[in-house]
């Protein structure tokens, strides 16, 4: 992979090519069963979690990798309920870990500080990549079809029409459970895989009314 030492700037990285990075990641260490368990992937990526009291509180984060990239503090008493914001944050920090470590890492002495004090680097652009990942790693591409599937006669794209409004807030709160993600997550998956559906619009709806 290059980088560009003159601009500060994270590379390009497009959706497939994130996708393609946590398919590797779940090929290595994910069993199949649902919700992803994110400790067995820490394990596979050498991350040990350590959770800090009254992290989020103090601080206003639920979690943040440490610069030598083999601890991943978490709030507590996130850590103790498994929240779901908790693990789309530990999915996030691991996106960091995955997509930008050889970027960051042999520059300066965490990531924070990179955000920080890199006048040209486009921040948002970097979030967006580890919060891709994140969704990705939580609710797998084929995961979430073969889900939607199930529950429309076994086509989704083709027999979402036929559904009412009740139905899509109930599936979508089914998916939610399923995956164990905020609302939030599950309409971003549904608007990265199912874009053009013909019910798009309603799925967005549903997921604002539940």
């Amino acid at each position: 992979m290059s980088y560009y030492d003159e601009s500060g700037q994270i590379p390009f990285l497009g959706k497939a090519e994130i996708s393609d990075k946590v398919n590797e990641v779940l090929d290595e260490c994910w069993n199949g069963i649902f919700p992803v368990n994110l400790e067995s992937v820490c394990d596979y990526l050498g991350i040990s979690l350590f959770p800090v009291a009254e992290l989020s509180k103090k601080y206003n984060v639920d979690a943040f990798v440490s610069a030598s990239f083999r601890i991943l503090y978490v709030d507590e008493k996130s850590y103790r309920n498994e929240s779901y914001r908790y693990r789309f944050s530990v999915a996030h920090e691991l996106g960091h870990l995955v997509l930008h470590r050889e970027y960051y890492s042999n520059r300066i002495d965490s990531f924070e500080d990179w955000l920080g004090l890199s006048p040209h680097a486009d921040n948002s652009y970097v979030e967006f990549q580890a919060n891709y990942f994140a969704g990705n790693l939580l609710v797998p591409e084929i995961e979430l079809i073969k889900f939607m599937d199930r529950g429309f006669s076994g086509n989704f794209e083709k027999n979402c029409w036929k559904a009412t409004h009740k139905d899509f807030r109930n599936k979508l709160g089914m998916a939610k459970t399923f995956f164990k993600v905020s609302d939030q997550v599950i309409a971003r998956r549904m608007r990265d895989v199912f874009l053009g559906a013909e019910r798009f619009d309603e799925i967005e709806n549903a997921m604002q009314s539940s």
